[in-house]
């Protein structure tokens, strides 16, 4: 039987139903909202043809799992990852310099939801995360993604530092984040294609992926007293670096 997934919140929702290709089974109200919104969601379950039904919001709390919901809940197939071969073919299709995010080990939900929101927001292609040890997409994450699941693709791979490995001999420049490097993120070239590391929560960089690394970069901090920032803000700093540096590039041609 296939599983189901619960996606919830007003962003994560009319993102699915605004892409075809990640049809929805149903889409479930709290009776009682409204607003423009709640129009947009009607004419798109019309148009659809995707079932819309009204309940109370207490079953939407314990559908969900969570009282923040917004009201607004939906059914679809189990999300579907990419796979690392997937990975490797879409590269040579790009039309710019590849960027990827690995998230290393990251267990936080609001953590891997906020670094791909983030990523797709810095005009990364695709988020590479690994099968064991680490979170996968769950409702939680989607929404804290805010609907940028639905644009970014997840590569769920078995070995990262293995990917690493392949991504290098494709021709990406591999760079790893650490609060204690001794290189900042200002004082290196990002605008090549290149993956970026993210390690987890506790232990940061796991060591055989830090091996793969051609590159560790810290972000400089004028607070150093408060310690290393989380994964989520310390990926968002960094793509959006990275994001400068190609757009300045691209201007002075």
């Amino acid at each position: 039987m296939l599983m189901t997934e619960i996606i919830y919140g007003r962003h994560p929702v009319l993102a699915a139903l605004r892409r075809a290709e990640s049809p929805l089974e149903e889409v479930i109200v709290a009776q009682g909202v409204g607003g423009a919104w709640l129009e947009e969601v009607r004419r798109l379950t019309r148009a659809t043809g995707i079932r819309f039904r009204v309940q109370e919001r207490a079953a939407l709390d314990r559908v969900c799992g969570t009282p923040h919901h917004q009201g607004i809940m939906a059914r679809r197939g189990a999300y579907v990852y990419r796979s690392e071969q997937d990975l490797l073919d879409r590269l040579p299709q790009l039309t710019e310099p590849a960027l990827l995010v690995a998230a290393d080990s990251l267990t936080d939900p609001m953590n891997l939801g906020n670094l791909a929101r983030s990523a797709l927001a810095a005009g990364a292609h695709g988020l590479i995360i690994p099968k064991d040890r680490a979170a996968g997409v769950t409702p939680a994450v989607a929404k804290a993604a805010a609907g940028a699941l639905e644009y970014l693709p997840v590569y769920r791979v078995t070995n990262l530092a293995q990917c690493l490995i392949q991504l290098k001999a494709a021709g990406l420049f591999v760079v790893g984040a650490d609060a204690g490097a001794a290189l900042s993120i200002y004082q290196a070239d990002l605008t090549g294609p290149l993956v970026l590391v993210i390690g987890g929560e506790d232990k940061g960089l796991r060591p055989r992926v830090r091996g793969q690394c051609d590159l560790i970069l810290a972000i400089p901090q004028a607070a150093p007293e408060i310690g290393s920032l989380n994964a989520a803000t310390a990926g968002a700093v960094t793509l959006f670096e990275v994001r400068r540096q190609r757009l300045n590039k691209a201007i002075s041609g």
